[in-house]
């Protein structure tokens, strides 16, 4: 009996690695600001799954929303806010609820060679040699909405508008900055702290977080990824608590800390 149970259980784990293999790969979007977190969040995955396979896109939280609502081929959906994946599934474009997987944060962010003394703060930012500031467009990236929150609060907003410069989400914004088409930039922590993002910084100022509204990123399995055996078990690694670890490497902070 104990026999026929255990070949019966060798066949059902064999059958669910040849479902592994034969299965399309697992799409997930992830807001630009997971970009080097999630790279890593993936790598770790495959290691516990190596017949796993994960596709990654990162880009703007806007655009991705605006794609799933035509029906984009994601099965997972990291947004940088998550108002953007409560309002898909309000309208249908998903499976369960929405869950909060982190708290980001804004930073202050300079090449080396910069000659601004960003230990000042936001006030810095009053610096007339400033001739172009990187932030995400407001209008579709929840992290340009963060950094033109915090310029609203510190009254900078109006003043500096001739001087902005926007990128297409942060990772956009942090490229700008880093290139030197921008002298200073508000970009994500979690960018900020990426290896060969130090490697060429001056050292980063955060921004208070009062200044804006809490970063709360969400996430959501979609209708096309309902029925891939992965979608859950990716989204609960994320969730895990080795996954919060990689994530807090990069700044990001646990719901309910």
């Amino acid at each position: 009996m104990i026999k026929r149970y255990l070949l019966v259980l060798i066949l059902l784990l064999c059958t669910y690695g040849i479902v592994l293999a034969q299965e399309r790969p697992l799409t997930v979007f992830c807001a630009a600001d997971l970009r080097y977190a999630m790279d890593e969040v993936v790598a770790v995955f495959k290691q516990k799954h190596p017949d796993a396979k994960v596709e990654t896109i990162y880009g703007s939280s806007g655009r991705a929303y605006a794609q799933i609502r035509n029906n984009a081929p994601y099965d997972l959906y990291f947004s940088a806010n998550i108002d953007y994946p409560e309002r898909l599934l309000k309208d249908g474009h998903g499976i369960g609820k929405a869950e909060l997987y982190a708290i980001g944060r804004v930073v202050l962010w300079q090449r080396k060679g910069g000659r601004l003394d960003l230990s000042q703060g936001m006030e810095v930012l009053r610096d007339p040699s400033i001739r172009r500031l990187a932030i995400a467009n407001p209008e579709h990236a929840p992290y340009g909405v963060a950094g033109m929150e915090a310029l609203k609060t510190h009254g900078m907003w109006e003043d500096l508008q001739s001087k902005l410069v926007m990128g297409e989400n942060i990772s956009q914004a942090a490229h700008f900055a880093a290139s030197g088409a921008a002298d200073v930039g508000i970009i994500a922590y979690s960018l900020a702290l990426a290896p060969e993002m130090k490697e060429i910084a001056e050292p980063f100022q955060l921004i208070d977080a009062k200044a804006h509204n809490p970063l709360r990123q969400g996430y959501m399995i979609t209708n096309y990824g309902a029925g891939h055996s992965l979608s859950r078990v990716f989204a609960d690694f994320v969730q895990s608590k080795e996954g919060k670890e990689i994530l807090k490497l990069y700044g990001f902070e646990a719901p309910g800390q």
